[in-house]
């Protein structure tokens, strides 16, 4: 056949020489991760990879710990709620509360009393002497840090990657990061479980906040952009309320935290009551659906563009509506973990991909602003999910919260899909002028 580009028409037989196929593999697997060719970056990815890992390690502990010591599903909607709300509430309010401070130095304080929390929460555990209200407390401490911590960190990205074109592949990689630790820390947890208890789980967790300390202080992050300490949470919300792509994707981020609630929160409840399983089972539906969202976030930062996330976003809410129905009316465990790698992929799809474009379309003196909010539509609405979700599942069982979720997925895929040609419109006018806009624009749809 005649190979397009070989002029003298000759049999094309370069795509199977093994030297060339490997040549290829090697240069796409350095083009998902070019990012880390930038030293800051490097450093700050691999000090986060250590910390996540211990810390879906110690949540999967906690979940465990919280639903064994209460026996309620609404506790666990509670304790949730407990984790979760103050992203609803602080969040809008972080670069407030940080303002004039150095984003590292924030982000360094805060690992130090997470990990003081984590010692806690093992030495309670270990004397065993914990009781419902310390998981609330626990709770409420680690979500008022997480709350401040998140807008900061995601606002901190495009000053440790230090070129523009690498923003989107930083903010891709840094989502396969936190769904690696999720796919690794769950696998880890069971082992330590069954081993060595829930205390050393927690211990784990205090020892892999060194990581992340150490490297925080060993980079050198680019000043901020001029002016961006001045700007309000009203000029953030001025910007959103008036550019309709940032309206929408944070829609879309909102929509996504409602469906995922019931896959964070009731996943010891199928792998307990449902499922007849133990600690083993409930990290092996955690493993899987963070292995769903690693592969969609390893597919994300492969993308040389962000063109064409749009359409990835749509067809991500339908492949998690689709899983979140199936799920509710199954009862094995081979088909749970196939369902739950296709919702974890289809939800990343969508929320990490309205994290590239919000990122590449804000400017950069409302980054932290916006940014809070994005962390507020995504994480602050975790908790009234939780709770509301909690409350209702006790009442009508787990199985419908999922089909409501699965409804509400499908509605925001159609609703997303109907209004891409006017975001694009909108859209590629600031990606222009960023530079972000390259020949794939006319490609990739």
């Amino acid at each position: 056949m005649r190979h397009p580009g070989n002029e003298r028409g000759t049999v094309c037989t370069w795509s199977k020489n093994p030297v060339v196929m490997q040549s290829r593999g090697l240069a796409a697997l350095k083009n998902t991760f070019r990012a880390l060719a930038v030293r800051d970056f490097r450093l700050y990815f691999l000090g986060q990879s250590v910390s996540l890992v211990g810390t879906w390690v110690q949540q999967i502990a906690f979940a465990w710990i919280a639903y064994r010591v209460t026996g309620s599903v609404f506790m666990l909607g509670l304790i949730a709620f407990c984790g979760q709300s103050p992203a609803l509430i602080l969040s809008p309010f972080s670069a407030v509360l940080t303002r004039g401070l150095s984003r590292r130095g924030v982000l360094i304080v805060i690992q130090v009393i997470q990990m003081a929390l984590a010692v806690f929460l093992g030495t309670v555990v270990w004397l065993g002497v914990v009781a419902p209200w310390m998981l609330v407390v626990a709770s409420l401490i680690l979500g008022s840090t997480t709350a401040i911590e998140t807008p900061v960190r995601l606002a901190f990205t495009p000053y440790i990657v230090h070129d523009r074109a690498f923003l989107s592949n930083a903010v891709a990689i840094n989502s396969a990061t936190f769904n690696a630790a999720r796919l690794v820390g769950p696998a880890v947890a069971a082992v330590i479980l069954a081993a060595f208890g829930e205390a050393a789980c927690f211990a784990i967790n205090a020892l892999s906040y060194i990581g992340p300390i150490y490297t925080l202080l060993a980079i050198n992050p680019a000043p901020s952009a001029r002016g961006e300490e001045k700007n309000s949470i009203r000029a953030g919300a001025g910007y959103v309320r008036q550019f309709a792509p940032a309206r929408w994707l944070l829609a879309t981020v909102v929509a996504a935290s409602f469906c995922l609630a019931p896959f964070m929160a009731f996943m010891p409840v199928y792998a307990k009551d449902i499922l007849q399983g133990g600690p083993d089972t409930l990290g092996m539906l955690m493993a899987a659906y963070g292995c769903g969202a690693l592969l969609a976030g390893l597919y994300l930062a492969g993308r040389e563009s962000v063109i064409g996330l749009g359409a990835r976003s749509v067809a991500g809410c339908f492949a998690a509506a689709v899983a979140a129905l199936a799920f509710a009316f199954n009862h094995m465990l081979w088909a749970a973990l196939l369902l739950l790698l296709i919702g974890g992929g289809g939800t990343i799809i969508v929320v990490t991909s309205s994290n590239m474009l919000l990122q590449s379309l804000v400017p950069d003196n409302l980054r932290t602003q916006v940014m809070a909010f994005y962390s507020m539509s995504f994480s602050g609405m975790l908790p009234l999910a939780s709770l509301a979700e909690g409350a209702l599942a006790q009442r009508i069982g787990v199985e419908p919260v999922f089909v409501l979720s699965a409804a509400l997925f499908a509605c925001m895929g159609y609703s997303l899909y109907r209004k891409l040609p006017e975001l694009r419109e909108a859209s590629y006018p600031v990606l222009r002028e960023k530079g972000l806009l390259r020949s794939l624009e006319t490609k990739e749809h």
